[in-house]
């Protein structure tokens, strides 16, 4: 329980008395702390997976879990959608996302007026990530299926919850138990009604193809996951429910999370929002609307997105394995076979870490003069000992960017009256903002109209 509520200070005090790897007690059992600079020696050895890590938390065997239940083909399936499709498809998805953003905040913030107006971030931003995530993965009819959009977002939570309620009980009941616990129900229930959801689809799709075929006309090829994953399965066994599950598990928190910090420390620091809203629109105008070149050019609110991540990882520990084999590391740490490893976040924004200047402060611009000199290594997708917190994905980026921009150019944010705030909460290992925080917003005339492009 000590560690579970007081991670940070524990990884930090575990590298002052040892110098060293060492190895704490999580709910997920040991994890071996590795320090910061192994960062790279990890992240792509073959003998450490995250797939098997992964396998192992979320206790796939059991019945509601299955979705992680993820093999060697359908993760090359998942990495070549991401990695490809997807990444060779950003041009053309970038302006349908800002389309789908701008209609989508009318609905999300309808009441928001010339007027000053409370309102709480925190139940909006999983919703917002949920539906852009919706529109890539599975197209324009069900990103606004309420029923989709309600699973992609509570079946994480509920997934969780099911987890840590299974611990309480001792392996070898645990067979019988995943039937009896309502935690596991509510998930299994969750899967049921996506099949009722996306299953249809999937079948007219088919449909439509075969039709295609038969009359001579060209076959129709959406640009979004659930097409992709057709093209990269190349007819073989394939879960596409389970997977948009899984795709919706990875994306959506981190990146309403990633979101939503960020909006706190903008509104915590208004000073940057000027200079945010002359880049957005200068940008816009000169590119002529949303291209993938569009957001690589709005290079401060890259730094910014990049710093707010920075300051509010999504977890206190990132970069887990699972060994799967001995393996000993170039400081001659031996790490057995099965034992989980991680990397600590405390580093990047512990006020005595040597790696920035004021680490503990917010700077916008931080990484905007670090891209001076190395350009690539200080964007917000890129990965580095000293900046280890990205782990979404350029789509979630995209994203994130796409809604930012339209937050601030259509309405004005503040806090109330001594209302920053709380900071977050680190609950196993898992940093959670301010959930009750609200804010004060108001509409505003955008400096482009956005509604054109």
């Amino acid at each position: 329980m000590r560690y579970v509520m007081n991670s940070n200070a524990i990884l930090k005090q575990g590298f002052q008395d040892h110098k060293g790897p060492f190895q704490v007690f999580s709910s997920h059992g040991p994890v071996i702390i590795l320090p910061h600079h192994m960062l790279d020696e990890i992240r792509n050895d073959d003998r450490l997976s995250f797939l098997k890590l992964s396998a192992v938390m979320f206790m796939r065997q059991y019945s509601g879990l299955e979705t992680f239940h993820v093999n060697h083909e359908e993760h090359r399936i998942f990495l070549a959608v991401i990695k490809q499709s997807l990444t060779q498809s950003l041009s053309a998805i970038t302006g349908d996302m800002a389309k789908e953003t701008y209609s989508m905040l009318n609905e999300l913030l309808p009441t928001v007026t010339e007027d000053w107006s409370p309102v709480c971030l925190a139940p909006i931003t999983p919703f917002m990530a949920a539906r852009l995530s919706a529109k890539v993965f599975l197209g324009d009819q069900l990103c606004h299926n309420k029923e989709w959009l309600n699973i992609s977002v509570f079946y994480t939570i509920n997934a969780v919850q099911a987890v840590q309620k299974m611990r309480h009980w001792p392996p070898f009941m645990r067979s019988i138990v995943q039937y009896f616990l309502p935690e596991f129900k509510i998930i299994r229930d969750q899967i049921k009604l996506a099949r009722t959801i996306i299953e249809p689809e999937i079948a007219e799709r088919k449909r439509k193809r075969r039709d295609a075929v038969m009359t001579g006309k060209p076959v129709p090829r959406p640009a979004d996951a659930l097409e992709w994953m057709d093209a990269q399965a190349e007819g073989k066994p394939f879960d596409k429910v389970l997977a948009q599950i899984l795709m919706s598990f990875v994306s959506i928190h981190t990146t309403s999370g990633t979101l939503l910090g960020l909006m706190y420390d903008l509104i915590s620091h208004p000073e940057h929002i000027a200079a945010l809203r002359t880049e957005i629109a200068d940008v816009l105008k000169a590119e002529g609307g949303w291209t993938k070149t569009t957001l690589h050019k709005m290079k401060l609110l890259d730094s910014c997105l990049k710093e707010s991540q920075r300051l509010h990882p999504m977890n206190a520990i990132l970069m887990n394995r699972l060994a799967l084999t001995p393996v000993t590391l170039s400081d001659g740490t031996r790490l057995p076979a099965g034992a989980m490893v991680g990397i600590p976040t405390y580093p990047m924004h512990d006020a005595a870490s040597p790696l920035y200047a004021h680490p503990a402060a917010f700077d916008g611009r931080r990484f905007l003069r670090l891209r001076a000199a190395d350009d690539n290594r200080w964007q917000f997708v890129a990965t580095s000992p000293e900046h280890y917190g990205f782990g979404h994905g350029k789509q979630s980026c995209n994203e994130i960017k796409i809604v930012v921009a339209h937050l601030l150019l259509l309405f004005d944010w503040r806090f109330e009256e001594g209302g920053e705030p709380r900071g977050v909460s680190v609950v196993d290992c898992e940093f959670v903002p301010d959930l009750a925080q609200k804010v004060l917003v108001r509409r505003r005339v955008p400096e482009v109209d956005l509604g054109s492009f």
